[in-house]
């Protein structure tokens, strides 16, 4: 376990031939690995084997240490994508995941040059099968004002994973959580500190909204999308608050007459956040009028429609029909129709297409090599030389492709994306493919529908990660949405559609948001391997998102073995003084509850094959069997200190419980309680403007032994786009139960060089030492690992008119 595998190998562990029983040792062998992910050979977390060991290793990566530094591409995609809102005065970045994730804190806290996002994944199985490389990126939106240079995530960076945003220039932010607890919200100010430009997307992000890429001249979407209707309170308004409505009305109005936009807005904004009441429709409108006097034409624009597709038939339709062309005049677009308010047809509907083409290209040289001397000194000198140690674990080129197509017009919007990698390895010339994603999306807006069919990544409705299938979803009511969802688990990219010849299906409703900012959904799903029934399961998640504080909450129980798959709760509150608070409480199946468990330590490839020589139920006694439990909690906080420094630290503690013997395959003892301390300070603009300096400080009381880790890293620019990343780990490790003692040491330095906006070159070298003695022997190990390669992100945009689509040779077809 000591060895580095190649990144194909990952993969290749059978998922019938591994027990917990071997997952417990192996997680003892790899105690002193614990803080450095790239070093453990598991392959995705799908894969039963897997999810054991993850669920025991991921709190020692995600509390304890991070994993080092590599610069090579991840291999299944963390980053999902950017959207932008952007306005005059403010832009907001929905930056996606392809797993959920709660944000912890970020620094400096409200303006820099270099923005860094600490986060935290909710599902460790599934996050240590996304996130085993290092580092990628999505492309950065062009945004006019609000130069972005990069946006990067980061899972070896010495603090833990993070998200990096790279401006041209200090700029003034704020971060949330987002809604959906699969992205990020960072509000950009263009004018400074601005306490109105407040990171406060919808529930689910932007994934609803029909606001396209193609920008205008002022860096604002073509269509900005309304978020109106996810504000407004449900219910019936008491007299007491259509009272109060039509007083607002009134202070409303005069601040109008007076010129006072801002507090116009504030106050017709309270009107639409009571029950809808007498004075909704008039304060919809008044609005829009306010934003449009105040020079906010985008999210006048955004109400005005609101206004039409809600009150089709209101008394003021028809003023807001002539404001709304009046918009359209003045930004160059007179031709544009306006929303009508029986079909709900988009604004533009005079046949222009919207289109877009981003994603990202990379090629990365990975060579791993280690040396190996054993000697006991109760033995005589072997001056034999050792065949085996030197052995070179990686020598490969890793080319990965990640792409994304929209195209949207006439109240349709579609998606297609591609994610694969192609692993070449230059000792055994064996040529590695995997498709982590490939599908087809399209959303309906008249019906409130959306489609997505192909290869995918789903963390919500009982599904568990990746798999080959569809998703139906309609919206019945503006809170509630019913989804429908059917496939085929995927455990390895390289796999084609239903391999395993296991399916599933299942229904989720999404309700909200109610009381302020919660929203939930509940879901019933049934997975089987043909006709045997492998999980059945019900359950819940519960979300909130409020300005300084978020919530995340799930609850999973298999109805037929009748046991508790999951229950998850994690959360986080950033005080007044921007100090955080964040913690964590998960119990979870290890993996999680399903027959194809029983395979575990048998010589079975498949349930029937097992089927022939025992009984469904002593199958599924089996399975029950070889399922551990596992439990953690954790708790943390971060300070910033002032304007250069922050302190963070926090704590986790861990317990697997054992399992029973059965079916020819041992007990597995409790790992017992184990406990995890972190405490890391994170320096910034010490000696220049875009420098950045990490110090940690680890301490892991596990089952066998104690670790200790001391990690520095730094960032610092040689000259502008090139960033030189230098790192040294010190580790100690002592045996409680014996006499081992282990030191070791791992410098490595990263080159990081933005030749231009779209390329950018890394190289990064290092090694690592590591010499330990037990029971009079002493092993000595030196790792040198390699890594230089390219990444290369494009993006393209534009309009397709009717007349283009008739003439596309001609002059003028392709507006860019």
């Amino acid at each position: 376990p000591q060895r580095r595998y190649r990144l194909g190998q990952t993969e290749r562990a059978s998922q019938n031939k591994c027990s917990v029983r071997n997952l417990s040792q192996k997680s003892r062998e790899l105690e002193p690995l614990k803080n450095n992910l790239r070093l453990l050979p598991w392959q995705p977390a799908r894969s039963l084997c897997s999810a054991g060991l993850m669920s025991m290793i991921l709190p020692v990566a995600a509390g304890l240490s991070p994993n080092s530094a590599l610069a090579e591409p991840a291999l299944d995609r963390v980053l999902s994508g950017v959207q932008v809102i952007s306005s005059n005065a403010c832009t907001k970045l929905n930056i996606g995941f392809n797993l959920r994730v709660r944000y912890i804190s970020h620094f400096p806290v409200g303006q820099g040059q270099e923005l860094r996002v600490m986060l935290r994944p909710i599902d460790g199985q599934q996050a240590a099968a996304e996130i085993l490389t290092r580092r990628e990126s999505v492309r950065a939106p062009e945004i006019k004002g609000t130069p972005i240079r990069s946006i990067d995530f980061e899972a070896g960076d010495a603090a833990g994973p993070v998200l990096v945003i790279q401006f041209a220039r200090p700029v003034s932010y704020q971060v949330g959580q987002g809604g959906d607890f699969q992205s990020l919200v960072v509000a950009l100010s263009a004018k400074g500190p601005s306490s109105s430009c407040k990171p406060d997307l919808p529930p689910g992000g932007l994934s609803n909204s029909w606001s396209t890429t193609v920008s205008r001249a002022d860096g604002a979407p073509a269509e900005a999308p309304s978020t109106r209707a996810r504000a407004r309170a449900k219910g019936n308004a008491t007299q007491a608050q259509v009272r109060d409505a039509a007083a607002l009305m009134d202070e409303g109005r005069a601040a109008l007459k007076k010129n006072n936009f801002q507090g116009a807005i504030a106050t017709f904004t309270k009107v639409l956040k009571l029950p809808e009441n007498p004075s909704t429709p008039d304060a919809q409108e008044f609005l829009a009028l306010a934003r449009q006097r105040n020079g906010q034409t985008a999210e006048a624009r955004a109400e005005y429609e609101d206004y039409l597709a809600r009150y089709p038939s209101g008394e003021g339709m028809d003023r807001v029909r002539q404001r709304l062309a009046g918009i359209a005049t003045v930004n160059g677009d007179p031709g544009a129709k306006l929303r009508d308010g029986r079909t709900g047809t988009g604004a533009r509907d005079d046949g222009t297409q919207t289109w877009t083409v981003s994603g990202s290209a990379s090629q990365f040289y990975i060579r791993d090599d280690s040396f190996r001397t054993l000697r006991d000194p109760s033995l005589p000198l072997n001056v034999t030389e050792d065949l085996d140690s030197h052995r070179v674990h990686q020598n490969e080129l890793l080319s990965s492709l990640d792409a994304i197509s929209t195209w949207s017009g006439n109240g349709v919007k579609s998606k297609l994306r591609f994610s694969g990698t192609e692993e070449h390895g230059f000792d055994n010339d064996r040529e590695i493919l995997g498709v982590a994603a490939l599908f087809l999306e399209t959303s309906v807006r008249d019906w409130g529908f959306d489609a997505r069919v192909g290869r995918q990544t789903r963390n919500t409705g009982g599904v568990l990660g990746r798999f080959d299938g569809a998703v139906l979803s309609y919206q019945i009511d503006p809170m509630i949405r019913v989804n429908a969802v059917g496939g085929a688990p995927v455990a390895r990219r390289r796999d084609t559609p239903f391999e395993d010849e296991k399916a599933f299906y299942g229904a989720s409703v999404d309700i909200g948001p109610f009381l302020g900012g919660f929203d939930m959904s509940l879901f019933a799903i049934e997975q089987r391997d043909r006709s045997i029934l492998d999980r059945r399961a019900v359950g819940a998640e519960l979300r909130y998102t409020g300005g300084d504080k978020s919530l995340f909450a799930t609850i999973d129980y298999d109805v037929h073995f009748a046991d508790l798959n999951a229950a998850i709760l994690t959360g986080s509150w950033t005080l007044a003084d921007k100090s955080t608070l964040f913690g964590a409480f998960d119990y979870r199946k290890a993996p999680y509850l399903s027959a194809w468990n029983a395979l575990q330590g048998q010589s079975f490839p498949t349930l029937y094959e097992m089927l022939r020589f025992k009984t469904l139920a002593e199958v599924e006694q089996l399975a029950a069997d070889r399922t551990a439990t596992f439990t953690s909690g954790s708790l943390g906080f971060s300070r910033p200190l002032n304007d250069t420094f922050q302190v963070s630290a926090d704590v986790t503690v861990t317990n697997l419980e054992g399992t029973v013997a059965s079916g020819g395959v041992d007990a597995v003892a409790d790992t017992g309680t184990e406990y995890f301390y972190s405490a890391q300070m994170i320096g910034n603009k010490v000696f220049t403007a875009e420098d950045l300096f990490i110090a940690g400080l680890r301490f892991a009381d596990l089952a066998q032994s104690n670790f200790y880790v001391l990690d520095f890293s730094a960032r610092y620019p040689v000259m502008d786009g090139l960033k030189i990343n230098p790192r040294l780990r010190l580790g100690y490790r002592t045996g409680d139960t014996t006499d081992l003692e282990e030191f070791s040491v791992l410098p490595s330095v990263l080159f990081n060089y933005y030749v231009t906006r779209d390329w950018n070159l890394e190289l990064e070298a290092g090694a690592q030492w590591t010499d330990s003695t037990q029971n009079g022997v002493q092993e000595t190990t030196t790792d040198f690992f390699f890594t230089v390669g390219y990444r290369y992100d494009f993006y393209a945009d534009g309009q397709l008119t009717d007349q283009a689509r008739a003439n596309p040779y001609g002059v003028g077809a392709l507006k860019r």
